[in-house]
């Protein structure tokens, strides 16, 4: 009697924590779904910003199809390499996309975010690469194109923030904040962007981003006036040369301002290009030229101003003979 007793508490006890025990089941990849029926299942999603390989009929940039994650060279070495990813949820009855997460990153191996397997998911990335301008920063963060909400400035946390109020709104827009504090419209470094819609991460854990370059080239050879100052105006910078100047031989890459558009294949802009020659007797010579700007394209401009060509000049003299006139102007001091 006393066995059975004994066997009848054993069993009462595994019964009772049994029903105090939560439980809690693993799926393959760690994403976790506790025993509540409201919770669901969930997974750490790895996000891949990957440029594309880009070819062209014209003289190309220079490209290669590589991932975004490798080191720097040592002409690279403090310049830096940002990412500003925004992350979009759609729940099975809703009709849109609405904000989930933002996060600006240094280091692409920690652009992972949790997400929920019931939904689906869109991702935009902006990558930007200082070139021969640096981003403006300050304690608060990073400025143009980088602000979140109301042009809030961003730090580089590389982490995600959940907010379903606000996120990178600017990343599509050229108006970006170099060091010096200006904000200019084709900043002379290279941006990049990609966006994906319709993930579900029940299927995998890995979403690779397609960035494309949304750049152009420009390279100014400019011979030095034979007189004066010539000053060259075009999409917000200015080259200003006088007699006395070497000849100029400069080459950059810019972004254009219409970020989504300018990712796209065979993007081109025109925009204008303005001269203007103040010559060493104060005569002004004005020209402008529509000039047309390809995505990935390096475009040569040779400028080279001439003043009229000297003329002979002649002398025609007088052959008459001098007259005389004659003036009395008597005085009586």
């Amino acid at each position: 009697m006393k066995k059975q007793v004994t066997w009848i508490w054993i069993l009462l006890c595994i019964l009772l924590f049994a029903a105090c025990e939560k439980p809690v089941l693993e799926n393959y990849d760690g994403g976790k779904k506790t025993g509540k029926g409201k919770d669901k299942l969930t997974r750490v999603v790895r996000i891949r910003p990957t440029e594309l390989r880009v070819e062209t009929i014209d003289e190309p940039l220079e490209t290669k199809g590589q991932l975004l994650s490798r080191g720097m060279t040592d002409n690279e070495k403090g310049k830096k390499r940002l990412y500003a990813v925004n992350v979009y949820e759609k729940k099975p009855n809703d009709e849109g996309y609405s904000m989930y997460a933002y996060g600006l990153f240094t280091n692409p191996s920690k652009i992972a975010v949790k997400m929920n397997v019931e939904n689906l998911y869109k991702v935009e990335c902006l990558i930007v690469e200082e070139g021969a301008d640096k981003l403006y920063s300050s304690d608060e963060g990073y400025s143009a194109p980088l602000t979140h909400g109301a042009k809030k400035a961003t730090k580089a946390k590389n982490s995600f923030v959940f907010s379903k109020e606000e996120n990178f709104n600017e990343i599509k827009k050229g108006e970006t904040k170099i060091a010096d504090a200006r904000t200019i419209l084709y900043p002379r470094l290279v941006k990049l962007y990609g966006n994906f819609e319709g993930f579900s991460p029940k299927a995998t854990k890995d979403l690779t981003v397609d960035m494309k370059r949304t750049v152009f080239g420009l390279r100014f050879k400019v011979t030095p006036p034979d007189e004066g100052k010539l000053v060259i105006d075009y999409v917000g910078w200015r080259i200003a040369l006088d007699s006395t100047s070497p000849a100029y031989d400069d080459m950059a890459t810019y972004s254009f301002y219409n970020i989504e558009k300018a990712c796209q294949d065979g993007y081109q802009s025109t925009v204008e290009v303005k001269i203007v020659w103040t010559k060493a007797d104060g005569t002004v010579e004005q020209e402008s030229k529509q000039l047309t700007l390809k995505r990935n394209v390096m475009t040569v401009v040779d400028i080279k101003v001439e003043g009229p060509k000297a003329r002979n000049i002649m002398f025609k003299e007088e052959a008459a003979e001098m007259t005389t006139e004659n003036v009395d102007w008597r005085l009586t001091l």
